[in-house]
Protein backbone atom coordinates (compact mmCIF):
# COMPACT_ATOMS: atom_id res chain seq x y z
CA UNK A 1 0.00 0.00 0.00
CA UNK A 2 1.35 3.37 -1.01
CA UNK A 3 1.39 6.14 1.57
CA UNK A 4 1.33 9.79 0.67
CA UNK A 5 3.55 11.93 2.90
CA UNK A 6 3.23 15.70 2.88
CA UNK A 7 6.47 17.52 3.65
CA UNK A 8 6.21 21.13 4.72
CA UNK A 9 8.70 23.78 3.54
CA UNK A 10 11.95 24.33 5.46
CA UNK A 11 12.93 24.92 8.20
CA UNK A 12 12.07 21.56 9.74
CA UNK A 13 12.09 21.46 13.54
CA UNK A 14 11.74 18.16 15.37
CA UNK A 15 10.07 19.05 18.65
CA UNK A 16 6.74 19.18 20.43
CA UNK A 17 6.59 22.95 20.01
CA UNK A 18 3.92 24.55 17.89
CA UNK A 19 4.08 27.74 15.86
CA UNK A 20 1.85 29.51 18.35
CA UNK A 21 4.08 28.56 21.30
CA UNK A 22 7.09 30.01 19.48
CA UNK A 23 5.18 33.15 18.57
CA UNK A 24 4.03 33.66 22.17
CA UNK A 25 7.66 33.56 23.28
CA UNK A 26 8.55 36.05 20.55
CA UNK A 27 5.81 38.41 21.76
CA UNK A 28 7.06 38.12 25.35
CA UNK A 29 10.64 38.83 24.21
CA UNK A 30 9.52 41.95 22.35
CA UNK A 31 7.61 43.37 25.33
CA UNK A 32 10.67 44.83 27.15
CA UNK A 33 11.66 46.80 24.04
CA UNK A 34 8.05 47.90 23.60
CA UNK A 35 7.84 48.94 27.25
CA UNK A 36 11.05 50.96 27.00
CA UNK A 37 9.78 52.68 23.86
CA UNK A 38 6.50 53.57 25.54
CA UNK A 39 8.36 54.86 28.61
CA UNK A 40 10.50 57.25 26.56
CA UNK A 41 7.97 58.25 23.89
CA UNK A 42 4.66 57.93 25.75
CA UNK A 43 1.31 57.76 23.99
CA UNK A 44 2.84 58.43 20.56
CA UNK A 45 4.58 55.05 20.77
CA UNK A 46 1.37 53.36 21.90
CA UNK A 47 -0.50 54.69 18.86
CA UNK A 48 2.12 53.40 16.42
CA UNK A 49 2.34 49.96 18.07
CA UNK A 50 -1.44 49.54 18.20
CA UNK A 51 -1.85 50.67 14.58
CA UNK A 52 0.84 48.34 13.24
CA UNK A 53 -0.19 45.29 15.28
CA UNK A 54 -3.91 45.66 14.73
CA UNK A 55 -3.54 46.29 10.99
CA UNK A 56 -1.28 43.25 10.60
CA UNK A 57 -3.84 41.10 12.40
CA UNK A 58 -6.75 42.39 10.34
CA UNK A 59 -4.98 42.12 6.98
CA UNK A 60 -3.97 38.51 7.76
CA UNK A 61 -7.58 37.65 8.58
CA UNK A 62 -8.85 39.34 5.42
CA UNK A 63 -6.27 37.47 3.34
CA UNK A 64 -7.34 34.15 4.85
CA UNK A 65 -10.93 35.03 4.02
CA UNK A 66 -9.92 35.93 0.45
CA UNK A 67 -8.10 32.64 -0.14
CA UNK A 68 -10.94 30.79 1.61
CA UNK A 69 -9.00 29.29 4.48
CA UNK A 70 -11.02 27.49 7.11
CA UNK A 71 -9.94 29.82 9.92
CA UNK A 72 -9.54 33.59 9.96
CA UNK A 73 -6.41 33.47 12.10
CA UNK A 74 -3.99 30.68 11.18
CA UNK A 75 -1.45 31.46 13.92
CA UNK A 76 -0.06 34.33 15.99
CA UNK A 77 2.64 35.32 13.50
CA UNK A 78 0.83 38.50 12.29
CA UNK A 79 0.88 39.83 15.86
CA UNK A 80 4.65 39.30 16.00
CA UNK A 81 5.09 40.93 12.59
CA UNK A 82 2.89 43.90 13.46
CA UNK A 83 4.52 44.45 16.85
CA UNK A 84 8.01 44.22 15.39
CA UNK A 85 7.00 46.56 12.56
CA UNK A 86 5.85 49.20 15.00
CA UNK A 87 9.03 48.87 17.06
CA UNK A 88 11.29 49.86 14.15
CA UNK A 89 9.24 52.95 13.29
CA UNK A 90 9.76 56.46 14.69
CA UNK A 91 6.92 58.12 16.59
CA UNK A 92 6.61 61.18 14.33
CA UNK A 93 5.13 59.29 11.36
CA UNK A 94 1.38 59.49 10.65
CA UNK A 95 -0.71 56.45 11.55
CA UNK A 96 -1.22 55.38 7.95
CA UNK A 97 2.50 54.57 7.72
CA UNK A 98 2.40 51.56 10.11
CA UNK A 99 -0.79 50.39 8.40
CA UNK A 100 0.84 50.46 4.95
CA UNK A 101 3.96 48.81 6.39
CA UNK A 102 1.99 45.94 7.91
CA UNK A 103 0.07 45.38 4.69
CA UNK A 104 3.30 45.26 2.69
CA UNK A 105 4.99 42.91 5.16
CA UNK A 106 2.06 40.50 5.48
CA UNK A 107 0.76 40.41 1.90
CA UNK A 108 3.65 41.24 -0.42
CA UNK A 109 6.61 39.73 1.41
CA UNK A 110 4.96 36.83 3.24
CA UNK A 111 1.69 35.70 1.64
CA UNK A 112 2.68 36.26 -1.99
CA UNK A 113 5.50 33.76 -1.47
CA UNK A 114 3.44 31.06 0.21
CA UNK A 115 2.94 32.24 3.78
CA UNK A 116 4.80 31.73 7.02
CA UNK A 117 8.22 30.11 6.60
CA UNK A 118 8.33 30.48 2.82
CA UNK A 119 9.31 34.16 2.48
CA UNK A 120 12.84 34.68 1.19
CA UNK A 121 13.53 37.89 3.13
CA UNK A 122 12.48 39.27 6.48
CA UNK A 123 9.04 40.91 6.07
CA UNK A 124 9.63 43.68 8.61
CA UNK A 125 13.04 44.71 7.24
CA UNK A 126 11.65 44.68 3.69
CA UNK A 127 8.69 46.82 4.74
CA UNK A 128 11.01 49.35 6.42
CA UNK A 129 13.06 49.66 3.23
CA UNK A 130 9.84 50.02 1.21
CA UNK A 131 8.67 52.88 3.43
CA UNK A 132 11.97 54.74 3.18
CA UNK A 133 12.06 54.34 -0.60
CA UNK A 134 8.44 55.40 -1.06
CA UNK A 135 7.97 58.11 1.60
CA UNK A 136 11.45 59.31 2.51
CA UNK A 137 10.18 62.77 3.45
CA UNK A 138 7.58 61.38 5.82
CA UNK A 139 10.00 58.91 7.42
CA UNK A 140 12.69 61.57 8.01
CA UNK A 141 12.58 63.36 11.35
CA UNK A 142 11.12 66.87 10.87
CA UNK A 143 13.22 69.89 11.84
CA UNK A 144 11.26 72.41 13.90
CA UNK A 145 13.53 75.39 13.24
CA UNK A 146 15.78 74.86 10.24
CA UNK A 147 17.45 78.26 10.59
CA UNK A 148 18.43 77.62 14.20
CA UNK A 149 19.53 74.10 13.38
CA UNK A 150 21.81 75.38 10.63
CA UNK A 151 23.32 78.22 12.64
CA UNK A 152 23.79 76.56 16.04
CA UNK A 153 25.88 73.56 16.99
CA UNK A 154 24.40 71.76 19.94
CA UNK A 155 26.80 69.47 21.74
CA UNK A 156 25.07 66.74 23.67
CA UNK A 157 27.06 64.27 25.71
CA UNK A 158 25.35 60.92 26.15
CA UNK A 159 26.92 58.58 28.66
CA UNK A 160 27.46 54.90 27.94
CA UNK A 161 25.03 54.02 30.73
CA UNK A 162 22.30 56.15 29.13
CA UNK A 163 22.89 54.40 25.83
CA UNK A 164 22.53 51.00 27.46
CA UNK A 165 19.58 51.69 29.76
CA UNK A 166 17.77 53.86 27.25
CA UNK A 167 17.14 57.27 25.78
CA UNK A 168 14.61 58.91 23.50
CA UNK A 169 16.59 58.35 20.33
CA UNK A 170 15.77 56.41 17.19
CA UNK A 171 12.77 54.21 16.57
CA UNK A 172 10.48 52.95 19.33
CA UNK A 173 12.15 49.58 19.87
CA UNK A 174 15.70 50.93 19.57
CA UNK A 175 15.64 53.13 22.67
CA UNK A 176 17.09 50.63 25.17
CA UNK A 177 19.87 48.12 24.52
CA UNK A 178 19.17 46.62 27.94
CA UNK A 179 15.54 45.92 27.06
CA UNK A 180 16.57 44.21 23.82
CA UNK A 181 19.16 42.17 25.73
CA UNK A 182 16.46 41.01 28.18
CA UNK A 183 14.38 39.77 25.24
CA UNK A 184 17.42 38.03 23.76
CA UNK A 185 18.18 36.28 27.06
CA UNK A 186 14.59 35.08 27.33
CA UNK A 187 14.60 33.63 23.80
CA UNK A 188 17.97 31.98 24.35
CA UNK A 189 16.90 30.38 27.65
CA UNK A 190 13.71 29.15 26.03
CA UNK A 191 15.76 27.66 23.21
CA UNK A 192 13.90 29.67 20.58
CA UNK A 193 16.93 31.23 18.92
CA UNK A 194 20.61 30.52 18.42
CA UNK A 195 22.92 33.38 19.38
CA UNK A 196 25.56 32.47 16.77
CA UNK A 197 24.36 34.87 14.07
CA UNK A 198 23.35 37.70 16.46
CA UNK A 199 26.68 37.68 18.30
CA UNK A 200 28.65 37.46 15.05
CA UNK A 201 26.54 40.36 13.76
CA UNK A 202 27.29 42.58 16.76
CA UNK A 203 30.99 41.71 17.08
CA UNK A 204 31.74 42.16 13.36
CA UNK A 205 29.63 45.35 13.24
CA UNK A 206 31.53 46.83 16.17
CA UNK A 207 34.90 45.83 14.69
CA UNK A 208 33.96 47.32 11.31
CA UNK A 209 32.82 50.53 12.98
CA UNK A 210 36.20 50.86 14.68
CA UNK A 211 37.98 50.18 11.39
CA UNK A 212 35.96 52.93 9.72
CA UNK A 213 36.77 55.35 12.52
CA UNK A 214 33.45 55.32 14.36
CA UNK A 215 33.79 54.61 18.06
CA UNK A 216 31.22 54.05 20.75
CA UNK A 217 28.38 51.61 21.38
CA UNK A 218 26.46 50.29 18.39
CA UNK A 219 23.07 51.87 17.84
CA UNK A 220 19.86 50.24 19.01
CA UNK A 221 19.06 49.32 15.41
CA UNK A 222 22.09 46.99 15.36
CA UNK A 223 20.93 45.20 18.51
CA UNK A 224 17.29 44.96 17.44
CA UNK A 225 18.14 43.61 13.99
CA UNK A 226 20.70 41.18 15.43
CA UNK A 227 18.36 39.63 18.00
CA UNK A 228 14.97 39.66 16.31
CA UNK A 229 15.86 39.46 12.61
CA UNK A 230 19.20 37.71 12.20
CA UNK A 231 17.79 34.74 14.13
CA UNK A 232 14.65 34.39 11.99
CA UNK A 233 14.00 30.74 11.12
CA UNK A 234 12.89 31.23 7.52
CA UNK A 235 15.46 33.76 6.32
CA UNK A 236 18.68 32.70 8.06
CA UNK A 237 21.00 29.71 7.49
CA UNK A 238 20.36 26.46 9.34
CA UNK A 239 23.98 25.29 9.48
CA UNK A 240 26.23 26.41 12.33
CA UNK A 241 29.04 27.64 10.10
CA UNK A 242 26.49 29.33 7.87
CA UNK A 243 25.06 31.25 10.82
CA UNK A 244 28.48 32.64 11.71
CA UNK A 245 29.11 33.64 8.08
CA UNK A 246 25.65 35.17 7.89
CA UNK A 247 26.22 37.19 11.08
CA UNK A 248 29.64 38.46 9.98
CA UNK A 249 28.23 39.49 6.61
CA UNK A 250 25.41 41.33 8.38
CA UNK A 251 27.75 43.22 10.70
CA UNK A 252 30.12 44.33 7.96
CA UNK A 253 27.33 45.32 5.58
CA UNK A 254 25.37 47.19 8.24
CA UNK A 255 28.44 49.10 9.39
CA UNK A 256 29.44 50.12 5.87
CA UNK A 257 25.93 51.39 5.08
CA UNK A 258 25.59 53.17 8.43
CA UNK A 259 29.03 54.79 8.56
CA UNK A 260 30.03 55.36 4.94
CA UNK A 261 26.45 55.82 3.75
CA UNK A 262 25.43 57.98 6.73
CA UNK A 263 22.30 55.85 7.00
CA UNK A 264 21.14 54.81 10.49
CA UNK A 265 18.89 52.17 8.92
CA UNK A 266 21.94 50.23 7.76
CA UNK A 267 21.17 47.12 9.88
CA UNK A 268 17.78 46.65 8.21
CA UNK A 269 19.21 47.02 4.72
CA UNK A 270 21.92 44.54 5.70
CA UNK A 271 19.24 42.02 6.72
CA UNK A 272 17.62 42.26 3.29
CA UNK A 273 20.92 42.00 1.40
CA UNK A 274 22.18 39.01 3.40
CA UNK A 275 18.79 37.26 3.17
CA UNK A 276 19.39 37.05 -0.57
CA UNK A 277 22.75 35.36 0.05
CA UNK A 278 21.40 32.71 2.44
CA UNK A 279 20.80 30.02 -0.24
CA UNK A 280 24.42 30.33 -1.39
CA UNK A 281 25.71 30.22 2.20
CA UNK A 282 23.74 27.05 2.90
CA UNK A 283 24.92 25.48 -0.36
CA UNK A 284 28.58 25.86 0.58
CA UNK A 285 28.17 25.03 4.29
CA UNK A 286 25.97 21.95 3.95
CA UNK A 287 27.71 18.58 4.01
CA UNK A 288 27.58 16.76 0.71
CA UNK A 289 27.07 13.00 0.65
CA UNK A 290 28.27 11.02 -2.31
CA UNK A 291 25.94 8.36 -3.58
CA UNK A 292 27.65 5.01 -3.77
CA UNK A 293 26.96 2.97 -6.86
CA UNK A 294 26.73 -0.77 -6.22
Amino acid sequence: MERKINISPAPHIRSNNTVNKIMIDMIIALLPAAGAGIYFYGKDAVKILVASTLSALVIEMLWNKFVKKTSFLTDLSPIVTGLMMGLILPTHVPLWIPVIASIFAIIVVKQFFGGLGQNFMHPVAAAKAFLIASWAGVMAKPVVDSVAAASEVVEETVTLMDQIIGQASGSIGETSVLAIAVGALYLALRGRISLRAPLAFLVSGYAMNLYLGKEGLLSGAFFFAAIFMASDYATSPMTRVGQYIFGIGLGVTASVISVLGYNPEGPYYAIIIMNLVVPMIEYFTTKKFKKEVA
